[in-house]
């Protein structure tokens, strides 16, 4: 006889369960909030027309500051905490105490929201900045049908709210130094501003709540641990402009907000940061603080080139660009045309918008394979803006801790020569498959060859002369070889 928790059915036992499907637990211990259908009209109104005054109003604007408070209710329909938001479009702020008691509202900075409320009132900040949020709003969406929140993920084109306040274009924005400036004095300077952009996202851990007056508050995993205070997640994320670099560290329910943030391309302009001059330096988020992600200013734009301009001339190992050179019609062609390497530095400085594809003739005269196999780096990438490197396939981000595939190392390949110059280790894009045509194996048969055999490889190719399908772009920024034939 089966036991008393299982059935037997044709020789197979299922265990008995109690009546509820997996979506039906989920859907009672983490409730999505309902849908909701307003019962009168609500006027949408830009945030620097409001008015502190009664009346349903709908605005639209970005999050760009959020911290949690934790309220313990005795009442089992009691909120259970609230999420502070200042909310801005392009013409004002607007603070919101987002009351929840089941739901967990998945707001980060950056998000485009949609507010539904039927009140405001003036906030109890005293300054007349621009930056300030002069008015400020209270809304339970789980108890009250009169006001909502949506988070515009899906509909989110990302073109609305994203200018600065006092923005004007063709100007410089009024507060805005350099990171360098701002370490160096300038955080002492009311409503100062700084533009960033990201370097690499430390791991997330635990650590003693911030001081107060900083962002931090609780998120619901954290445990009481210290005197006075609560353990809470922290994230360090490394930031850069052109003049010096920083931490910006971001303390409990701000740290989810990284995980959409992208090396070398999301831009953050942070007005009214906090500082602290520790070993290195140091920025926070305050309660004062705006965070603008990918802020629409040409400053913006520049920084993102600019990163963008590093990350081609630093790159461990530069992805080989697809869809920019047509390799099988170059390869298929009648016309096959042999360059030099002077050839090629001759045509890409007087037409450098030109695309250029053709062959070139060089020989081998360093190869790197028993080097970097003895140092653990045949194959290799970036993750989080840091090297990766193995003898292997497949590697963990030593800072998000994901598995990470890694590509042949293009240091493998040291200098080529042809009669007319050189091409130094590292300076070439090599893709997947010409690599493997000059190797004469797969990567993942390279990463199994024992060291007596990769000897014998790199005495092997050693002085070969090969020919290379080559292609040039100024948007690549570096030849990529398309193809390798052997002499």
């Amino acid at each position: 006889m089966p036991g008393p928790s299982t059935i037997a059915t044709n020789a197979v036992e299922v265990e008995a369960g109690d009546g509820f499907t997996h979506e039906e637990i989920e859907a009672t211990l983490k409730p999505k909030l309902h849908k909701w259908q307003p019962r009168c009209e609500y006027n949408e109104v830009e945030i620097g027309r409001l008015e502190p005054e009664p009346g349903c109003v709908m605005v639209v604007g970005r999050v760009v500051n959020i911290y949690h408070e934790e309220k313990l209710s005795k009442s089992p329909n009691g909120a259970k905490g609230c999420l502070k938001l200042i909310v801005k479009d392009d013409t004002g702020a607007l603070s919101v105490r987002l009351w929840y008691s089941k739901i967990d509202y998945q707001v980060r900075l950056g998000h485009l929201v949609s507010i539904w409320t039927p009140h405001l009132s003036t906030a109890e900040s005293t300054s007349l900045n621009l930056q300030s949020a002069l008015l400020k709003t209270s809304i339970f969406p789980e108890r009250d049908n009169s006001c909502y929140i949506l988070v515009q993920q899906q509909s989110d084109d990302g073109a609305l709210c994203r200018t600065p306040l006092g923005y004007r274009a063709g100007q410089q924005l009024a507060g805005l130094m350099t990171l360098k400036n701002f370490v160096q004095g300038g955080n002492d300077v009311a409503e100062g501003k700084v533009l960033v952009c990201v370097k690499s996202i430390a791991g997330r851990r635990k650590c003693k709540s911030p001081a107060p007056g900083e962002m931090g508050g609780l998120m619901t995993t954290t445990t009481v641990t210290t005197k006075a205070g609560y353990q809470v997640d922290k994230v360090d994320v490394n930031i850069f402009d052109d003049t010096s670099d920083a931490t910006l560290t971001l303390w409990g329910c701000v740290t989810s907000s990284a995980s959409s943030w992208k090396v070398s391309h999301t831009v953050l302009l942070l007005t009214n940061p906090g500082f602290k001059d520790h070993r290195r330096a140091t920025i926070t988020l305050t309660t004062r603080t705006h965070v603008d992600v990918d802020p629409c200013m040409a400053d913006a734009v520049w920084l993102r080139e600019f990163a963008q301009r590093l990350t081609k001339r630093e790159h461990t190992n530069q992805p080989f660009p697809e869809n920019v050179f047509d390799i099988e019609e170059a390869a298929s062609s009648e016309l096959r045309i042999l360059f030099t390497l002077a050839d090629i530095d001759e045509f890409a400085r007087a037409a450098p918008k030109e695309l250029i594809m053709g062959y070139l003739s060089v020989t081998i005269m360093e190869l790197n394979i028993v080097n970097l196999h003895q140092r653990t780096m045949m194959f290799g990438t970036e993750c989080c803006g840091l090297p990766i490197f193995a003898n292997n396939l497949m590697a963990k981000c030593k800072q998000c801790e994901r598995p990470v595939s890694l590509a042949i190392n293009p240091r493998l390949v040291g200098t080529l020569i042809d009669e007319t110059g050189a091409i130094g280790s590292g300076k070439l894009i090599w893709r997947p498959q010409a690599m493997e045509q000059l190797l004469g194996r797969t990567a993942a048969e390279l990463s199994t060859s024992s060291p007596a055999l990769l000897r014998y490889l790199e005495q092997r190719l050693l002085f070969l002369r090969l020919s290379l399908l080559f292609g040039w772009s100024e948007q690549v920024g570096k030849l990529a070889v398309c193809r390798v034939q052997n002499h």
